[in-house]
């Protein structure tokens, strides 16, 4: 059978959970806000909108959500040029060692279509996956799955040909609702998230042999 690997971005392909935090905590200092690294990392792996109306209903801001995203995403691009995004360590050795195997791979991601290109190109790596599919593309962002099975309909296959790979308790809850295998990646800079319900957690992207993912789809045949 095709095997394919859906890639969760943040925290997962670049390490950009710090600057996320970062620029986050510069927006909502400016409304009166201070964000802590605990509550930030409740928040890691949410749609935009739904992070949005948790902020909203949790500290009483004024102005609907999806003005107080659009303020955010507009803060966000005019200094992330400037900002560093490191690849997460180990994983564009990962990324040729499942292309050279024969893995098909996407990106699945709550990030906006723009900031993904940001970062895909910052990074070098967009040129690995077939589809690139944000929250902006479906109705529901993660912890809903509707990104990954709109990953699996581009594919026109069944959900349970795909493997997720994601650092979040929102991104593996998203990855188990469409009924994908999921591998749970520890980051530290994610915060010390419930990967509990994954199939496989990891520390380490050199953990992913070629055989330890050919067992997967093992499960499947």
């Amino acid at each position: 059978m095709q095997k394919h690997v859906i890639f969760d971005m943040d925290g997962v392909l670049v390490d950009s959970e710090p600057i996320h935090m970062q620029i986050l905590g510069e927006v909502l200092q400016e409304m009166g806000v201070n964000l802590t690294r605990e509550y930030h990392f409740t928040l890691v792996g949410m749609g935009a909108l739904m992070m949005w109306e948790k902020l909203k209903k949790d500290f009483g801001l004024e102005g609907k959500p999806a003005d107080l995203l659009e303020a955010h995403k507009a803060y966000f691009f005019s200094v992330i040029g400037d900002r560093q995004i490191p690849k997460t360590e180990g994983v564009s050795e990962l990324l040729c060692r499942l292309k050279d195997s024969g893995y098909n791979l996407s990106l699945g991601s709550s990030s906006p279509v723009k900031l993904i290109d940001i970062f895909m190109e910052k990074a070098g790596l967009g040129r690995y996956f077939d589809h690139m599919v944000s929250s902006e593309h479906v109705a529901r962002g993660k912890p809903f799955p509707d990104i990954f099975l709109k990953v699996a309909g581009l594919y026109d296959i069944s959900p349970d040909a795909f493997v997720v790979i994601e650092d979040s308790r929102n991104g593996v809850k998203a990855a188990r609702a469409a009924g994908m295998q999921c591998i749970g990646y520890r980051n530290a800079n994610s915060g010390q998230q419930d990967l509990s319900a994954a199939d496989l957690i990891i520390d380490d992207f050199r953990e992913l042999t070629t055989t330890k993912m050919n067992m997967f789809y093992c499960v499947n045949e």
